[in-house]
C-alpha cells in the first residue's frame, strides 16, 4: 500500500444475499481490494435494515428476491430513513422490471453476480464516489425497453456535440464500459471519463444512466 492508498478512506460495506455460496465469494471479491472492508452479512431484506441502522456502512450490496423482506422493499426503506448509504443491487436477474424496480427505490448501481470480481469491486467504489454503475448487460436490457417506447421519428435536440462526443455517447448507450469505449475509441479511460462529464453538463444528467436515458429520449442517439 503506497501512500495515497493509506491516506484514503476505506470504503464499509455489507453484503446482504440468501445464499452463503454468494456472499462468501462477494466477501472474497472484496476482501481482496485494499480500499474496501467488508463489516457485516445478512441473508434477507430485513436484515439489510437492521444492519443498515446499527453498522450505518458506505454501501450495501443486496439481491433482489429474498425471504421475509425482498431487495427492492428494503432499499427502499433505507433509503428513506438513511439515504447517506449508496445501494449496490448485485444480482442474478436482469428483466427490465427487476432494474427499473430497483432504480425507482433508489439503488444506486445494478450489476449481476457472474460479472468479472473486479467489475463488482469497482461498482462498489463507483457508488461510493457517487456514480451510477450498470452493468453493460443490464444496460442492453433498460435501452431496449426504452427504444421500445419511443416513437418511431425523433426529432433530435438542439444539443451541440463535437464528434468525440458524440462517438462516447452512441458508445454508451450501447451498453458499452469506459474500458471498452477507451478500446474502441483508442482513447485513455481518464479521456473517456472527461467525455462524459462534459456530456453530463450538457444533458443535465445526474449520472451515466440518466444520460443514457435522455439521450435516447431526446433522439440525439437512436
Amino acid at each position: 500500500m503506497n501512500a495515497n492508498e493509506a491516506a484514503t478512506e476505506t470504503i464499509s460495506v455489507i453484503i446482504v444475499d440468501d445464499e452463503k455460496f454468494v456472499r462468501g465469494a462477494l466477501r472474497t471479491y472484496l476482501s481482496q481490494a485494499w480500499d474496501i472492508s467488508v463489516v457485516a452479512e445478512g441473508e434477507n431484506g430485513a436484515d439489510a435494515v437492521r444492519l443498515a441502522h446499527e453498522v450505518h456502512p458506505d454501501v450495501i450490496l443486496i439481491d433482489i428476491q429474498m425471504p421475509v423482506m425482498d431487495g427492492i422493499a428494503a432499499i427502499r426503506q433505507i433509503v428513506v430513513e438513511l439515504p447517506e448509504i449508496r445501494i449496490l443491487v448485485v444480482t442474478g436477474h436482469i428483466s427490465d422490471i427487476y432494474l427499473k424496480a430497483a432504480l425507482i427505490a433508489g439503488a444506486s448501481g445494478y450489476v449481476v453476480k457472474d460479472a468479472e470480481p473486479e467489475r463488482i469491486v469497482t461498482a462498489v467504489r463507483e457508488v461510493h464516489a457517487g456514480d451510477c454503475p450498470i452493468d453493460p448487460a443490464v444496460t442492453h436490457v433498460l435501452v431496449d425497453d426504452i427504444r421500445k417506447t419511443l416513437p418511431e421519428s425523433r426529432k433530435p435536440a438542439a444539443i451541440e456535440l463535437s464528434d468525440r462526443e458524440a462517438d462516447v455517447l452512441k458508445l454508451l448507450c450501447d451498453g458499452q464500459s469506459n474500458s471498452e469505449i477507451a478500446s474502441a475509441l483508442y482513447l485513455s479511460e481518464s479521456t473517456v471519463k472527461y467525455h462524459l462529464v462534459r456530456l453530463g453538463r450538457k444533458f443535465s444528467a445526474r449520472d451515466r444512466l440518466q444520460l443514457v436515458i435522455i439521450a435516447l429520449r431526446t433522439g440525439v442517439v437512436k
